[in-house]
């Protein structure tokens, strides 16, 4: 079931350490943040994350977004969600009976342990479950490692040319402290503080590679290697791409009346796996 969705992301993570790790001094051409201060930055950041904001559902009620008008990232989430949600149902419950059949899958176990211990460092705090005793449990953690590898890289990666093309909107660095004073801000000290332009070039190079469209993508649905042979898996996977393409249609019906179009939750925009 997560093959497909591991398909790259595991591939361009292992060579992203790789390239931490053997060029760390390139990183601070673009953001003034050095390899250590980098791993210090996602150290905290890794202190931040939880089960809680892994999970699409939960993450909305938990920051106060359930009724907030035009919402277009999670309407058009929730509904990735789902569908993802009800094709994990299906998969799941045709090969276990019951959760018994779960609590005593040990491979599925040792999964989640290793993914406890050595993703989130055994942290309790986290949330993230270091064992699954039902298959409402195992539902939700696979939806949470599909929707991550699949829909949310799209909200939070295709975007970014777009967002920060205009350095202004998201520097890479700043030259200078932000204002902390309301009319103590003049266009010089902006200019002075913003990155200069050989870093603005590199920033913006990097911006849109992370938002380019590989040729041999493969979008959210599309399976090429035929990982299940039974009927009825097949027939979850048929229906997973119906809701895909309903999903596609409401959304390019919203844009095409829309002022500001919100497409990078679209399905024809959204890969399997992470792969950039």
């Amino acid at each position: 079931l997560l093959m497909p969705h591991f398909h790259f992301t595991l591939h361009i993570n292992t060579l992203a350490r790789r390239v931490l790790i053997n060029r760390g001094g390139l990183i601070d051409k673009g953001s003034g943040v050095t390899y250590e201060g980098l791993l210090l930055v996602v150290q905290r950041g890794l202190e931040q994350v939880t089960y809680t904001s892994l999970c699409l559902p939960d993450d909305i009620r938990h920051r106060g977004m359930s009724h907030v008008p035009n919402y277009h990232y999670r309407d058009d989430a929730m509904s990735l969600w789902e569908a993802i949600e009800s094709f994990v149902t299906g998969i799941v419950t045709f090969y276990y009976g019951g959760d018994a059949a779960v609590s005593g899958d040990t491979e599925l176990q040792a999964w989640v342990m290793d993914i406890f211990t050595n993703g989130f460092l055994g942290r309790t705090s986290s949330g993230v479950p270091s064992s699954l005793q039902t298959v409402a449990e195992l539902i939700k953690f696979l939806t949470m490692v599909m929707f991550t590898c699949s829909a949310q890289h799209a909200a939070v990666n295709n975007g970014q040319y777009d967002l920060g093309a205009f350095v202004p909107s998201a520097p890479s660095s700043m030259c200078h402290r932000p204002p902390c004073e309301k009319g103590r801000a003049f266009l010089q000290h902006f200019l002075d503080t913003v990155p200069e332009v050989a870093t603005t070039a590199n920033i913006l190079v990097a911006l849109m590679l992370l938002s380019s469209q590989l040729k041999d993508r493969r979008l959210l649905g599309q399976y090429p290697e035929e990982w299940f042979t039974e009927a009825e898996p097949r027939r979850f996977i048929r229906a997973f791409q119906g809701r895909l393409e309903e999903i596609r249609d409401r959304i390019e019906e919203r844009n095409h009346l829309a002022e500001l179009r919100y497409n990078y939750l679209n399905p024809l925009e959204t890969e399997n796996s992470i792969s950039i």
